[in-house]
């Protein structure tokens, strides 16, 4: 008899601190409601656990222990997502964690900003400034910044620039603006890009300097490669390249008709003087031009190209000198 009533005890103590343990958890997975609102920073690199502290820390949540439950239980292995969120502590646990998961960050304010193919450096930034509200004078300091060109693994903001349409949050700096232009070029000069572009014996570094003058020279993007192709077999040759447009950006300004007294300006830009690559880029060039680069068509040994002077930007190839010169007479 003593035993059954206390196996009936042990049973009722059993049922008890079993309710009691329920009705503990329920009280932990209760909202704590006692209007705490605000901001929540899930910083990067943050486990679980870091999450669990904090939203305890900030009086979000009753308990870190309940934070670990509900993830585990419902969310096992679910990544969750970094940024700004807002939060209030009459929120379900399990929406919380459902936020992070699927990144429902706080709005932030953000601007746009387009930079077209083929822009000098000088044009480049006033656009940046002027879209994004930086002031010019802190792009230009960091173009001339050393540390930091070569923390980008740039020699110079000229031809790094990449030509795309971005959009910033308005709290970005000046250099992580630059930062990430740069390194979206970057992944279209790749370390593959870079080898095709060896092949024809150029260096990253002139591979972007050669890529700058097919922007400017060509108009189409279906005889990019051709035009490239010109540029190599000179090069090759060690014949001049007599790029018009290497002239322009050594006179400082685009004009529509180039004079003989132009093509004499003293500057180490100026391609009808000097032999090779100019000491750096005349604009940034775009993806096309620095595919046509990393793949130019040399296929026909092409030397010479001039303009058809029809709207089309379309260009004559010729191989030969009397071959360009029948070529001229044909578009006057």
């Amino acid at each position: 008899m003593r035993k059954k009533r206390a196996i009936i005890r042990g049973l009722i103590l059993l049922l008890v601190f079993s309710l009691a343990g329920l009705i503990f958890i329920r009280k932990l997975e209760t909202p704590p409601g006692n209007g705490v609102t605000g901001e929540f920073s899930l910083e990067r690199g943050w486990g679980v656990r870091d999450v669990a502290q904090a939203l305890e820390d900030r009086a979000f949540v009753r308990s870190k222990w309940i934070v670990l439950v509900k993830y585990r239980r419902n969310f096992s292995g679910a990544t969750l997502q970094a940024g700004s969120y807002s939060l209030s502590d009459t929120m379900e646990v399990d929406s919380i964690l459902a936020g992070f998961i699927a990144g429902d960050v706080i709005p932030v304010p953000t601007s746009w900003v387009t930079l077209p193919p083929g822009l000098r450096m000088e044009q480049s930034l006033p656009i940046i400034s002027d879209c994004l509200g930086i002031p010019q004078d802190e792009l230009e300091a960091l173009s001339r910044d050393i540390e930091f060109r070569e923390a980008m693994g740039i020699p110079c903001f000229e031809g790094y620039l990449f030509p795309e349409t971005y959009e910033f949050a308005d709290s970005i700096p000046g250099w992580g603006v630059v930062d990430r232009i740069v390194r979206t070029g970057f992944q279209v000069m790749d370390v593959r890009w870079e080898a095709r572009c060896e092949s024809s014996g150029l260096s990253p570094f002139e591979a972007v300097i050669l890529a700058s003058i097919v922007e400017r020279e060509a108009a189409s993007d279906a005889e990019r490669d051709l035009v490239a192709g010109v540029f190599i077999n000179r090069l090759r040759i060690r014949m001049k390249l007599e790029s018009c447009a290497t002239v322009q950006y050594a006179l400082g300004e685009v004009r529509e008709v180039l004079l003989y007294s132009d093509l004499e300006i003293e500057s180490p830009y100026n391609t009808y003087r000097y032999s090779g690559l100019p000491p750096g880029p005349i604009c940034s060039p775009g993806t096309a031009s620095l595919e046509a680069v990393a793949s130019p068509d040399t296929t026909d040994g092409y030397l010479f190209f001039v303009s058809r002077g029809d709207g089309s930007g379309e260009h004559l190839f010729a191989v030969t000198a009397a071959g360009h010169e029948q070529n001229i007479r044909s578009v006057r």
